[in-house]
């Protein structure tokens, strides 16, 4: 389908590309620009630079980026068509267009998954059987609302439901057992629903896609909670529960809350409290930890407060903090999860909590090793090591001051002495975003300058246009992008690198960026537009050097020095090839 150019530009004008990034990643502002670490590679040191003022995004590392399509079309994965109508939504322009580059199997997955998804939901919410699933629901404290919200269900107690429903729509058992919907008896290979008598909380994909469930027991089966296995769309290593909805306000507010239990985030979220995001797992992948940390500095860690919740607690905290994340601890009282703390104590209780009681997973973990320490002479030294390990990965030095006087207080031990066990730091100045200079030959400069001198001033363009051809600009790719230059100003009166650049090739796309970045004097001239067509083309030889050259060639000619002739050709072809090397 083909969309309509000034609908295209509507919302590229319209979207910005800081916003639309910064849903994403984790930002900072440099000068007049913003850097994160990049959403498409793994890095260390923040190579993704933003543009507010030109409104676009670019990776010095990978070299992926451009305008707000380009980007929401990398990192979601999806054709141009569909990112005009993503973006366009929130601003009212509809678009009737259903086109995706999501992997064929991979669709049809996830249409399995909504389509089931849809059916749970009815079952819960408008039938007998659904009848004491839901009561149990509301009067835990979870409102209708957020269940219809949410599309939270109920796998009947039938042991065929979901199979009978995939046949019905076309879809095989082969198809429902790969996407994790069925079961297989391994003996005489006959499929059965893995799910029954379950409430089934869906789960979504960072492009919003619902590709898996976590699901509740009501009648005491184990497991308590059973999940969607390992299929080519429900990867834990890449998931996380509530990520699409929570990345918004992670971003607002530069925290994430991260919860062990799915019906603990619903309740929390019920409580207008967004940043939250549960795990897929007991632990945490690095393609999680990355993600993380690309999308906030400070991540604390709300997990049950039982015993298992207060190992997983310290395990974790110490992953995320050697990472380099700011990572604090709310722990909750006498074994209680957030729902029952919640239903105990009331939503006010817990918001007070939320707001008021994060401790530096160090201070948590100086706590919890206090007991053994306080008998026991070799665990006290041990665990004093331990912190003061730790601590060298605290970056902000009120914070640490703060920790080293709690564990000297809680320890009875002068601070003094943990911090002549400190290692020593070396200082560390924060990386600016890398590029790479480019080694360019003196004919790839000025044709660069002049396709810049030609960006900026469309009369100048419109002056050398018909001048313009591969003998004056030799590279592929600078003529390539002066052939989009062409076009491009047919209908448009300036130069918007953002609008330009999606009507590219990608692999032009980098080149455009640093010719963009190229700066020079705000008036150019015709003369010398004219003086760089003569060089570029050239024309522009040395006339007297050439005078004395055919002077000599004369005289070698009256000689009849063939040898000598020859030399003086060659020379005489090398000043008119000399512009062009």
């Amino acid at each position: 389908m083909s969309i309509p150019q000034e609908t295209i530009e509507y919302v590229r004008e319209r979207t910005d590309i800081t916003d639309l990034v910064s849903g994403y990643l984790k930002l900072e502002k440099r000068g007049r620009n913003y850097v994160g670490l990049c959403p498409f590679h793994d890095e260390k040191t923040p190579s993704f630079s933003v543009s507010p003022e030109k409104q676009i995004c670019h990776c010095f590392g990978c070299k992926k980026g451009g305008n707000v399509f380009q980007f929401i079309m990398e990192i979601e994965n999806i054709s141009f068509t569909e990112s005009v109508k993503r973006l366009g939504k929130p601003l009212g322009v509809e678009i009737s267009a259903n086109e995706s580059r999501v992997d064929d199997d991979d669709m049809q997955f996830i249409k399995m998954h909504e389509y089931v998804s849809e059916l749970f939901h009815h079952i819960l919410m408008h039938t007998n059987e659904g009848a004491e699933a839901l009561n149990y629901l509301l009067e835990r404290g979870f409102p209708s609302d957020l269940l219809k919200k949410e599309k939270v269900g109920l796998a009947p107690k039938m042991s065929s439901f979901t199979k009978n429903a995939i046949l019905e729509k076309g879809f095989t058992e082969e198809a429902a057992y790969s996407a994790g919907l069925l079961s297989r008896n391994e003996t005489n290979f006959s499929y059965y629903d893995r799910f029954v008598n379950r409430i089934m909380i869906p789960i979504k994909n960072h492009q919003n896609y619902i590709v898996g469930f976590t699901a509740r027991s009501l009648d005491g089966a184990e497991p308590k909670y059973l999940n969607t296995p390992e299929t080519k769309v429900f990867q834990k290593r890449h998931l996380m529960f509530n990520l699409s909805d929570a990345r918004k306000s992670i971003r607002s507010q530069d925290e994430i809350i991260l919860m062990e239990g799915h019906l603990d985030v619903l309740k929390v979220k019920s409580l207008k409290i967004e940043n939250i995001v549960g795990l897929m797992g007991t632990a945490l992948s690095e393609e999680n930890i990355n993600l993380l940390n690309r999308l906030a500095s400070n991540v604390t860690l709300m997990f049950d407060g039982d015993g298992a919740g207060r190992q997983a607690t310290m395990d974790i905290g110490e992953t995320l903090l050697k990472y380099g994340l700011n990572t604090f601890v709310i722990q909750l009282p006498g074994g209680m999860d957030p729902d029952e703390y919640i239903e105990k104590n009331g939503g006010e209780a817990f918001r007070y909590l939320v707001k008021n009681e994060k401790r530096h997973y160090i201070h948590f973990l100086a706590e919890n090793l206090l007991n053994e320490s306080m008998n026991n002479d070799l665990a006290f030294s041990q665990n004093i090591n331990i912190l003061t390990d730790l601590l060298a990965f605290v970056s902000d030095e009120a914070i640490k001051s703060r920790l080293i006087m709690h564990i000297s207080e809680a320890y009875d031990i002068d601070k003094s002495q943990i911090e002549s066990k400190l290692p020593v730091r070396t200082s560390q100045k924060r990386e600016s975003v890398i590029q790479h200079t480019e080694r360019l030959s003196i004919r790839q400069k000025k044709e660069r300058y002049f396709l810049k001198a030609l960006m900026n001033d469309k009369n100048l363009f419109d002056y050398a246009r018909d001048r313009v051809d591969i003998e004056v600009l030799t590279s592929e790719q600078y003529y390539g992008i002066f052939k989009g230059l062409c076009n491009y100003f047919d209908t448009h009166d300036t130069f918007e690198v953002s609008s330009f650049i999606h009507q590219l090739p990608n692999d032009l796309l980098e080149v455009v960026i640093n010719i963009d970045n190229i700066r020079i004097q705000s008036e150019v001239s015709k003369d010398e537009i004219d003086d760089y067509l003569d060089d570029l083309s050239g024309k522009r030889n040395s006339n007297k050097e050439k005078q004395i050259l055919f002077a000599r060639l004369r005289e070698a000619e009256a000689d009849n020095d063939i040898d000598l002739q020859a030399q003086i050709m060659q020379q005489l072809l090398d000043i008119n090839s000399r512009y062009k090397s």
